[in-house]
């Protein structure tokens, strides 16, 4: 083990060359000085802290405690008189967001994998940068994401844009597209279905009633809907010649309903 001296006077020269570290994470507290959680990294005696507001570019709620034991890019952030060194993963996401971004405005393609589903599309992510892939930039039809992927797939992206608060939506390259040929003949009048939420408009609801099919009905004024939601429909009208189906919404449907009839 190196003089403690000498040992934090390389981590100085560290943060001056701007040279990316990795260690494991040994520990999670909260730290009554710098009053937030940390993360606590040994290099070979020296110790260094990663602040909650250091460890992403985006604000971390969730506990630190599934992080310890496992491996962390850092680069040093500033180094006390007292010795400890405070270090920032953030910096680390910041510099590589600034690098892929400039690569993708240049044209250049990445494969992303999907970390979450929310109502709209999925949350995506290369080499650590979160991207927003929308449905409707997934697919050329009304197919979501989480009908064909599943959490831990990849899908190739393309820069969409950038919104002015920093926030990255994404493109598939090659949109999907389901070769699911709608047939009307099977709906009439008067038929009950179930239908999942597609979109809300203020003239109306896209209820999606079979793969590539959303029936249009009004926003109904007794019940609070929302996207994604599964919902009984009631098709009042089958336009066959246009390919429309029309209809009402009777009630949304609870969350995991699986109610067994006796």
């Amino acid at each position: 083990m190196e003089n403690n001296t000498v040992a934090v006077e390389k981590f100085v020269a560290f943060k001056e060359e701007g040279r990316v570290l990795t260690a494991t994470i040994r520990m999670t507290k909260f730290d009554e000085e710098l009053q937030t959680d940390v993360l606590m990294l040994d290099f070979d005696g020296v110790l260094a802290y990663v602040p909650r507001d250091e460890f992403d570019i985006r604000p971390v709620t969730n506990s630190f405690v599934p992080f310890v034991g496992r491996k962390i890019r850092v680069l040093v952030k500033d180094v006390r008189e007292d010795g400890l060194v405070i270090c920032s993963r953030k910096l680390v996401l910041e510099n590589k967001r600034a690098e892929l971004l400039e690569r993708m405005v240049a044209g250049e393609t990445f494969k992303a994998r999907i970390k979450t589903f929310t109502k709209f599309g999925a949350y995506v992510q290369v080499e650590g940068i979160s991207f927003l892939l929308q449905n409707k930039y997934f697919a050329e039809d009304y197919t979501t994401i989480s009908e064909v992927k599943n959490v831990g797939d990849e899908i190739e992206i393309k820069l969409l844009r950038v919104t002015p608060n920093g926030n990255l939506f994404a493109e598939a390259v090659e949109k999907h597209k389901s070769d699911t040929v709608v047939n009307l003949d099977m709906f009439e009048r008067d038929q009950v279905v179930i239908g999942t939420i597609r979109n809300i408009k203020p003239f109306g609801v896209f209820v999606c009633i079979a793969p590539n099919l959303d029936a249009l009905c009004p926003v109904p004024e007794d019940a609070e809907i929302d996207m994604a939601m599964k919902v009984q429909f009631r098709i009042t009208k089958v336009d066959k010649e246009e390919g429309k189906v029309r209809g009402k919404i009777l009630r949304v449907l609870p969350e995991e309903q699986e109610e067994e009839i006796l």
